[in-house]
């Protein structure tokens, strides 16, 4: 027998003019199982960041159970995405340290895509989105109609090199990339979509988030979000994944720290051509912003809410919204996050004494130069302002921004303006989210 195998063995080699490190040997084919496209189904698992929705990793079910010493990277391919680590488990999450398991878990590299220039100079074929506050020159009022899509989560995967199971079977690399068949969302999942509909039957669906352990009887802050203009499609879930600005606060993460309701409505293109736009330059009062004050109180109404942690924070139309509110009703927030946003200097005077969070960028030709306006007008009429005096750099670390962020909280003023240098309109708020201390800073603040 041992003779027949060394036979094989020679004869193997010879035909393909292989070395033995390289091929599974003919004595390994009498001794173990070899398996041909072994994967057998492909999950991903989708996150959202500042610059959007995008497939984090994938998990790899396999018919036994993997050795996870050996496997690397290198193993596998997937078009258009790095593959940081790879991990193998007994079970579909994402663990820590490997074991054996029939899970391998593929973690991509994210990085931030949003274009960082002038808007009026983005490369050809990635037209600037239309957007609240910026039209395709970067200037005026925003387009009634958006462009935004869905986002393109689709990915396959091909194993390239051959891997063991526990027990030693083979498992061959891929004929051919196994295209993923489901992809899970989990905080996205965690949101409700509903409908709210006023005494004139006028309607806005909105999503909302209620803390696991929810309980009626409990008090809970409620952080309200509302997103830019070119989030105004008829997709529900639209506010969930363009940007971080609702998802980042129920991350199982923040509600470990800080249990909250979270509410994001969805002003749809359906509502823009019954109403019109939410916010306008022209920063009146709009039936659009009637309906989206009506919501935000039937949920503070009834839901558990504690009427003294509200807070409200919104990006371009969102942050317009947001001073809007404000200035018609000054006590109902505890403190707000205003991103990329602008609005009638007279009326922003009453807000003057409020606990605000603003966040332009250099080259924002319109928030930049009227929220300066704003401040000098506050700071005439004896506001605290802190402000930095050098811009801050949005590509720095979240460690270093939260360190700037501490330090200015330290001049203990209640109105905060941080402008980050270069940058543009919707490029702010693809890192604006991202910083830690900032949406600390909202949490503390409380209504007396």
């Amino acid at each position: 027998m041992k003779r027949w195998k060394k036979f094989l063995v020679a004869a193997t080699v010879f035909l393909t003019g292989c070395s033995m490190a390289n091929l599974v040997s003919a004595a390994d084919i009498i001794a173990q199982k070899i398996i041909s496209d072994a994967i057998k189904d492909v999950t991903g698992i989708a996150e959202v960041y500042g610059d959007g929705e995008k497939v984090t990793a994938a998990i790899l079910k396999y018919p036994e159970k993997i050795d996870p010493k050996g496997i690397s990277t290198s193993d596998f391919h997937v078009e258009g995405k790095t593959i940081e680590a790879v991990f193998v488990n007994d079970d579909s999450t994402l663990p820590n340290k490997s074991k054996a398991g029939r899970y391998v878990i593929l973690k991509f590299t994210n990085e931030n895509t949003s274009f960082d220039g002038e808007l009026s100079q983005k490369p050809s074929g990635q037209k600037p989105r239309k957007s609240q506050g910026q039209n395709q020159d970067g200037k005026g009022d925003a387009p009634m109609r958006s462009d935004r899509k869905l986002p393109d989560l689709s990915f396959s995967v091909e194993q390239v090199n051959q891997i063991k199971s526990s027990k030693g079977a083979i498992f061959l690399p891929t004929n051919q990339a196994i295209e993923c068949s489901k992809i899970k969302a989990p905080i996205i999942e965690s949101f409700k979509q509903l409908v709210y509909t006023d005494l004139n039957g006028v309607s806005m669906p909105y999503n909302l988030y209620l803390p696991e352990n929810y309980k009626s009887g409990k008090k809970y802050p409620l952080l309200f979000f509302v997103a830019d203009a070119s989030a105004n499609i008829n997709e529900v879930t639209t506010p969930l994944f363009q940007g971080n600005g609702a998802t980042v606060f129920a991350d199982p993460k923040w509600q470990k720290k800080h249990e909250c309701i979270v509410l994001a409505p969805q002003y749809t293109a359906d509502l823009v051509e019954e109403l019109g736009m939410m916010t306008t330059d022209e920063n009146v009062w709009t039936p659009g912003l009637t309906l989206v004050s009506e919501l935000l109180f039937d949920v503070i109404d009834n839901y558990s809410v504690d009427k003294k942690r509200i807070y409200g924070t919104g990006q371009s139309q969102g942050g317009m919204t947001n001073i809007a509110i404000s200035d018609k009703y000054p006590n109902l927030f505890a403190a707000q996050y205003l991103v990329a946003c602008q609005w009638n200097v007279d009326e922003m005077e009453a807000i003057k004494d409020k606990n605000l969070w603003i966040t332009v960028c250099e080259g924002d030709t319109k928030a930049f130069p009227e929220m300066n306006s704003a401040v000098k007008r506050w700071e005439l009429l004896n506001s605290k302002v802190a402000r930095n005096v050098d811009f801050w750099d949005s590509k720095a670390s979240v460690k270093d921004l939260n360190k700037q962020v501490k330090d200015m909280i330290k001049k203990n003023a209640n109105i905060n303006y941080t402008v980050f240098q270069g940058g543009n309109h919707m490029y702010t708020w693809s890192f604006a989210y991202n910083i830690d201390a900032i949406r600390e800073w909202l949490f503390s603040k409380k209504n007396k």
